[in-house]
């Protein structure tokens, strides 16, 4: 089961909300709009504040292929979503980047969508459904991590099989949009719509962020790296690392701790680093045959000021891709989003996702 068990406060608000539900459905709707209407709206919104608080993202891991995976999840309020979101980060692979991006989203379509974020392998230390921490020491090459990606896609979609089954849509962001593609090219009938944020799918390593760090992908290098990290961990107190972290200004004060606490240890230093390197080597130029057949099931979202998928990739991918969206950015939103800028990103998003349900917002009493 993606989600192993529901802890009693999601019990409680749900039977709550039942409650209220039922307490007000014995009036008719005109009695019920002018009379009790401020009072229901108000009630309804204590306990879907209380909700979101204590139950959202759910935590869980599960097996997929023999590797446990960390899994953020954002279910829906109705019993049967009407779209199911399986975002997939970029690099670093953290699920936890994306929890203010997929709140945000969620809080706008939380009675029709679930939102599911798995991180990549090896990229972070978490733990499991028995409150241990898990720590895994191996390494993962790019094909590694795309099949088990692939085989996380087809374990939720087995979960949502049903005669009423919901939209399936993916969404990538900078790399998870590789990874997005790579499921696309083999479970096309299966995904409604692909989501690509920023998309580095071409020549990552000939891009000026590539040409400018690819020295610290090579393997020497990115061992060494891992070495000083597990070093620095022996050597200073977890508040002095994260001062220094918060020092470097790079991310907000919740991500810093994030990288401290989750990532920043040697194996998954050396993960992320090996991940990096083969995208350098294994992304080379474009699958344009695959987005000319199925670039209509793409909505493809691009940067004005982005070093790692340049202005050019965007032309080329427009003119490629007439079946599709392609955009270019009119919000200034940086290709690492997720360091301050997910809430303006998640709002791009909803207007996407909102297009692609044909539905009106449910607007707030």
């Amino acid at each position: 089961m993606l989600v192993p068990i529901d802890t009693a406060a999601v019990k409680r608000i749900e039977s709550q909300m039942d409650a209220l539900v039922l307490k007000y459905s014995e009036y008719d709707w005109q009695t019920m709009l002018s009379v009790h209407g401020n009072d229901y709206c108000k009630q309804a919104d204590m306990l879907l504040d209380e909700y979101r608080q204590i139950a959202l993202p759910l935590r869980t891991s599960w097996l997929v292929s023999g590797e446990l995976r960390e899994t953020l999840y954002w279910p829906c309020r109705s019993r049967q979503a009407r779209a199911v979101i399986l975002m997939i980060p970029g690099n670093p692979g953290l699920a936890d980047f994306y929890i203010d991006f997929c709140t945000a989203i969620h809080d706008e379509f939380i009675e029709h969508m679930d939102i599911i974020c798995v991180s990549h392998l090896g990229h972070t230390r978490f733990g499991d459904n028995r409150g241990l921490v898990y720590r895994n020491k191996k390494t993962y090459n790019l094909e590694e991590q795309v099949e088990n990606m692939i085989s996380v896609f087809d374990k939720i979609d087995k979960e949502y099989a049903q005669a009423d089954r919901p939209k399936m849509f993916l969404c990538g962001h900078s790399v998870g949009c590789y990874f997005a593609q790579k499921i696309c090219e083999c479970r096309s009938a299966r995904i409604d719509r692909v989501f690509s944020l920023f998309p580095a799918i071409e020549s990552i390593g000939m891009t000026p962020r590539g040409r400018e760090l690819w020295f610290l992908f090579q393997p020497g290098v990115r061992h060494v790296l891992a070495g000083v990290v597990d070093m620095i961990r022996w050597l200073f107190p977890l508040r002095v690392i994260h001062a220094m972290v918060n020092a470097s200004k790079s991310l907000n004060a919740d991500n810093s701790h994030l990288v401290v606490d989750k990532m920043l240890h040697g194996p998954c230093v050396n993960s992320v680093l090996r991940m990096a390197a083969d995208e350098m080597r294994k992304i080379s130029g474009l699958n344009e045959e695959f987005y000319r057949a199925f670039g209509h099931k793409f909505v493809m979202y691009y940067g004005r000021n982005d070093n790692w998928v340049p202005l050019e990739c965007f032309e080329k991918m427009r003119q490629v891709n007439t079946g599709g969206k392609v955009t270019l950015c009119e919000n200034n939103i940086s290709h690492a989003f997720v360091t301050s800028q997910s809430e303006d990103m998640a709002l791009v998003m909803t207007g996407l996702l909102k297009d692609e349900l044909h539905i009106e917002l449910d607007k707030k009493c």
